[in-house]
């Protein structure tokens, strides 16, 4: 994950001054930026970055809230600085928060005494978010959420294909009770910021096949297969989602 941030932040570094070069000899950006306004610059675009891959929604807020107000000047807010950009930030991070619930790591660093309150932020919104548990038996397995939370358990008794298509949700796939019709099972995936955790037996084996890009997040396996039941392939693409495999 540090070598993705890093590249990512380089990369868009020497984009970003590129694109100030051409502005400034362009004679649309003429703010010179001075010694220790560059460095926060830079900080808080690695802190940017880092929210954002990490999932974590007040880093990034506040990031960009701070980037804002080093920039104030030429993009003529100064009026703002500082209290109604915080504030801002502040209810944005809040607002956030409610939407993507758990989606997004909430961490609160301006006041020690300010506790992490994703807790009391869940408790509230329990009543908006609901999960869902259901029984699938079919031989083609179809995963559709957006911005909830499900566990199926796949009682199958000729698996084939499984389609997991999710934006912003947590999705857990019960397998240990599923019988193949082949000696593989097709697993594609299409997920945006969701949690995707898949329970299988012993015996089954893991082939992943996905895409790999910077924001593709995590690949885990939790445990060892003992070898001797089908094989479980994993194919698609993942964006700043992570994908664990249990066995069970």
């Amino acid at each position: 994950m540090r070598g993705k941030l890093g590249r990512a932040f380089w990369g868009i570094f020497f984009i970003a001054c590129a694109l100030f070069v051409v502005l400034n000899q362009m004679g649309i950006w003429t703010y010179k930026l001075g010694f220790w306004a560059a460095v926060g610059t830079v900080i808080f675009a690695i802190s940017l970055l880092d929210g954002l891959i990490n999932r974590r929604i007040t880093e990034s807020v506040f990031s960009i809230a701070f980037i804002l107000m080093i920039f104030a000047e030429p993009l003529h807010i100064t009026r703002l600085v500082p209290w109604s950009i915080l504030l801002a930030a502040v209810l944005i991070s809040i607002g956030l928060g409610i939407i993507f619930r758990n989606r997004f790591h909430t961490v609160v660093y301006a006041n020690k005494k300010i506790k992490n309150f994703r807790n009391k932020r869940e408790a509230i919104t329990d009543h908006i978010f609901t999960d869902t548990v259901s029984k699938e038996q079919g031989a083609h397995v179809v995963v559709d959420q957006t911005m909830s939370d499900t566990s199926r358990y796949i009682h199958s008794k000729e698996l084939e294909t499984i389609d997991v298509n999710a934006k912003m949700s947590d999705v857990n796939l019960y397998l240990d009770d599923a019988q193949v019709a082949n000696e593989t099972v097709t697993m594609n995936v299409n997920l945006t910021m969701t949690d995707l955790t898949i329970y299988l037996p012993l015996s089954w084996q893991v082939e992943s096949n996905m895409a790999s890009t910077f924001i593709s997040g995590d690949f885990e396996i939790d445990g060892t297969s003992n070898g001797g039941g089908p094989t479980l392939i994993i194919q698609g693409r993942s964006n700043m989602s992570d994908i664990k495999i249990e066995y069970v």
